[in-house]
C-alpha cells in the first residue's frame, strides 16, 4: 500500500549495506533529515539524464532499473530493486545527471535523503566521512568485479555462438 508518511526504523536503514557502517544515533540523525515518499506502480522516481540528487532507500515495494542505449534510443530493463535495497547513492559523490531511470514496479514507499542533506551529516566529523566513503568504495568494487564476471562470460558466449554459426 502506498504511503507517503512511512518513516524507516534504525533498524530497517541498519540493513541497508550501505549505511550498516552508522551507529544506531548516527541512523536516527539520518531519519530526521531524509522524508518519506510513495509512488504507485508504473511511475517513475527518477529519470535518466535529470539533474536530482539524492539517495533513495526502498522500503516497501519493487522498483525497475530501466537505462537508455545512447546510440538507439532503446530503453532496456537491466534489474530490479526490492525493500532493502538503494539507488541514487553515485549522485551523493558527483554532480552527473541521474544515470538511469528508476520506476516503480509496485507500489512503493521509498525514504529520501538529498546530497545537501546527507553531506551536512558527513560533514560533522572525518570519520563518518571515512566510513560512509569507505563502504561507497566497496560496493562498487562488488559491482565491478560482478560486471566483469558478467562481461566475460557474455563475450565468451558471443565467440562460442559465432564460432558454431562458422563452422
Amino acid at each position: 500500500m502506498v504511503n507517503p508518511n512511512v518513516k524507516p526504523s534504525v533498524q530497517t536503514l541498519k540493513e541497508v549495506k550501505l549505511l550498516r557502517v552508522f551507529s544506531d544515533e548516527e541512523v536516527t540523525h539520518l531519519i530526521q533529515l531524509g522524508s518519506p515518499a510513495a509512488y504507485e506502480a508504473h511511475s517513475n522516481v527518477v529519470i535518466e539524464g535529470e539533474l536530482s540528487w539524492g539517495i533513495y532507500v526502498i522500503l516497501d515495494g519493487i522498483v525497475g532499473i530501466l537505462k537508455s542505449n545512447k546510440m538507439t534510443g532503446d530503453v532496456y530493463d537491466i534489474g530490479q530493486l526490492r525493500a532493502g535495497s538503494f539507488f541514487g547513492e553515485m549522485s551523493l559523490i558527483d554532480d552527473n545527471p541521474r544515470s538511469a531511470t528508476i520506476r516503480a514496479l509496485t507500489d512503493c514507499n521509498v525514504f529520501y535523503i538529498s546530497k545537501d542533506a546527507f553531506n551536512q551529516f558527513l560533514n560533522k566529523s572525518a570519520d563518518l566521512k571515512m566510513r560512509f566513503y569507505q563502504s561507497c568504495i566497496q560496493d562498487l568494487v562488488r559491482r565491478l568485479r560482478d560486471l566483469d564476471d558478467n562481461y566475460v562470460v557474455s563475450q565468451y558466449q558471443l565467440w562460442k555462438s559465432a564460432v558454431n554459426k562458422a563452422g
